[in-house]
């Protein structure tokens, strides 16, 4: 049996348990698909926090010494010397190899990081945590840095207020009476907390990862943790350590387990945050069974590091990525070895030795916060002035993106056009002095086709309109539901698109109206409804595409207009655009077959191409546009057209390519508008 004699004693197993967080958390990010729920290191991590913090608190308000500057002191000088030497670094290190577009999203990342809000912007960049994208941000993992920031912020005056309630509630002034109402207090907060953090994810599966809503109650669990070792003075050492073995079990158990960072957090962190906080509170006891583990050398050394570990992993991680490094055999040792390089230099010359200092408040916060606000804000307008300055990376990069700049603002309202802007005023192109109008509408596919049909809307004499939403099937009377980002759920503003969209056809009666969209995608799986509560399967939503495109071809047709369906494009080569990223980078002297692997043509989807062919003997007036006739000659489809590539990602064109396809077209087949 031990007994608590002291709160505030250094624990080594804490350290050791910082190790496990970290070591997951790398090896995840690693990609080592052992621990494929290694991310779990961070909620472990703000139990720690949760612990640690209000421990530190609570034992200074029981003395009477606590002073919120302080501890803001305490803590701006134990994050932010290491912090803002990483975003120093990586500054420097975007500035070398980043592509301007992408340097100037690493500079509004580091300005958010700065004003301690870069989960809001990462919330708002990542469709989830790990997605593909989320891979060559070098300060995304800074996300968790600002929850925390954000709590600390909050925490002390919740402890305050909770110390003042208690003292209203208490019956006697027995200071365990006091204790006893604080934690049933806490408790309560913690429940109320997880409950909320469980609503938001349930409306905001996508999102909701990086909230400070949703990690709230992670925090308030390691502080409950903290309170009950208060109230429990002894624990039989056995008992201690069969609890703490079972929630360690759990951590390893959960972290073994595939699947869980879907919609996260979500019931499994629930177990994975009590699971921490039984091993702190059993760790109090100097319990023998996984306390001892944690207490050992190696995990205590790794733990004191794991601060300087987790700042500087995910840079190099992310780096090696945007270079096409892949993070395996060698190449993975590598990387490793220089994270634990840059970690030591980090924790040995500036985490350890400034963590002590203690200047005043306002000295703390020029130095640690303002000057590197001040430094990203001034940064961040100067990059886009000079348009991420691409003189960084040479000549030729120069001409692409001098010619691409050129084409993108001959469709200067294309991006716009595409969910943002759906005011069709705003939306044209073509001869806008026209009589004879189209109506262009689809998903992405169909924004991207905007300089092929300015080329075309020019020779015909036609004014169009271009309206599209992302990933939205835009015919008549269906909805996608359960959807990209849109988990459980319809899809509502793309069918609010829709039927703005036929509302448009119906009454300005068009000319033409094109459909353009990544066909192949939407009849796949259990997607279409037609109403609340339908049944889905892939077969039922194929049905329903097959009667909603009809439906489509009879209002447009009905309305006066001709239909025309665009098909879509050959997608981007594999391992297209990490070449050209390489031969920016290294300013390479460019060859005209560096990157330009053409592919061999492929046909329609089978689903597709009988549903073409279908609607092509019931519809004879439909006209059917396929891009790849050009895209594809002699069955090998190019992916540069004149040194200057064709594809903006994986399935989109460039603006450039847009408008040089539509031009091919036009000398190869004619205009189908004429």
């Amino acid at each position: 049996m031990h007994t608590s004699k002291t709160s505030t004693r250094y624990r080594n197993d804490i350290d050791g348990l910082r190790a496990v967080a970290v070591i997951l958390v790398i090896l995840f990010h690693a990609g080592w698909t052992f621990f494929p729920t290694g991310f779990i290191g961070v909620d472990i991590f703000f139990v720690i926090s949760g612990y640690l913090i209000s421990g530190i608190i609570l034992s200074q308000l029981r003395k009477g010494e606590f002073s919120f500057s302080k501890f803001l002191v305490h803590r701006l000088w134990r994050i932010q010397p290491a912090l803002i030497v990483v975003s120093v670094v990586t500054l420097a290190a975007s500035a070398m190899m980043f592509l301007p577009e992408d340097f100037l999203l690493f500079l509004n990342s580091a300005k958010y990081n700065a004003f301690f809000l870069s989960n809001q912007f990462f919330a708002r960049q990542s469709a989830t945590y790990a997605s593909p994208d989320s891979n060559i941000f070098p300060l995304l993992h800074t996300w968790s840095l600002s929850v925390e920031w954000q709590w600390y912020l909050i925490l002390p005056l919740c402890v305050l207020a909770g110390a003042w309630l208690s003292k209203r509630l208490k019956l006697t002034r027995q200071q365990s009476q006091n204790d006893r109402v604080l934690f049933i207090l806490w408790l309560l907060i913690t429940a109320v907390l997880a409950v909320v953090s469980l609503i938001i994810t349930g409306k905001h599966p996508s999102q909701a990862y990086y909230f400070l809503a949703t990690r709230a109650f992670e925090f308030t669990a390691g502080g409950s943790a903290f309170l009950l070792t208060r109230l429990v003075p002894t624990v039989r050492t056995p008992v201690a350590s069969l609890l703490s073995i079972a929630a360690f079990s759990l951590l390893i158990m959960v972290a073994l387990k595939p699947g869980v960072i879907g919609s996260y957090p979500n019931g499994y962190t629930l177990i994975i945050v009590t699971a921490a906080a039984v091993i702190l509170f059993c760790g109090h006891y100097r319990e023998k069974g996984v306390g001892y583990l944690l207490s050992r050398s190696p995990l205590v050394f790794i733990g004191k590091i794991s601060y300087s570990l987790y700042l500087w992993h995910w840079p190099v991680f992310a780096f090696c990525r945007y270079m096409d490094i892949a993070l395996t055999g060698v190449n993975l040792c590598l990387a490793i070895s220089m994270i634990i390089g840059l970690s030591l230099v980090s924790y040995f010359f500036i985490e350890k030795p400034l963590r002590r200092r203690r200047p005043l408040l306002k000295v703390s916060l020029l130095q640690l916060v303002i000057l590197p606000v001040a430094l990203f804000c001034l940064l961040n307008p100067l990059a886009a002035r000079y348009e991420g300055f691409p003189q960084r990376l040479g000549k030729h990069y120069i001409y692409q993106y001098k010619t691409l700049e050129h084409y993108a603002n001959l469709a200067k309202n294309r991006d716009a056009c595409l969910e943002r802007e759906q005011n069709p005023a705003a939306c044209q192109f073509g001869d806008m002095k026209a009589n004879k109008t189209a109506l262009l509408i689809g998903d992405s596919n169909s924004n991207h086709f905007w300089g092929f049909f300015d080329v075309l809307a020019l020779d015909a004499h036609i004014r169009m309109t271009g309206l599209s939403a992302s990933s939205c099937l835009t015919l008549p009377g269906v909805w996608q539901f359960d959807w990209w980002i849109y988990h459980n759920e319809p899809y509502t503003s793309c069918h609010q698109h829709t039927e703005n969209y036929y509302d448009l056809i119906r009454k300005n009666h068009y000319d033409y109206v094109i459909l353009g969209e990544i066909w192949e995608q939407y009849a796949r799986g259990a997607y279409l409804i037609n109403n609340t509560g339908d049944k889905r399967s892939d077969a039922l939503s194929k049905e329903r595409m097959n009667k909603a495109i009809r439906d489509a071809l009879n209002i447009i047709i009905s309305s006066g207009a001709r239909p025309v369906i665009i098909k879509t494009i050959s997608y981007m080569p594999s391992g297209y655009q990490e070449c050209l990223r390489r031969q920016a980078i290294a300013q390479a002297e460019y060859t005209e077959k560096a990157c330009d692997t053409p592919t061999q043509r492929t046909g329609d989807d089978p689903y597709t191409h009988d549903l073409f062919k279908q609607l092509q003997q019931e519809y004879p007036a439909l006209i059917f546009i396929d891009p790849k006739d050009v895209q594809c000659p002699n069955g090998y489809c190019i992916s540069e057209i004149n040194t200057i590539p064709v594809f903006r990602d994986v399935g989109h064109l460039t603006d450039y390519a847009s408008y040089h396809l539509g031009q091919a077209y036009l000398d190869k087949y004619g205009n189908p508008f004429k």
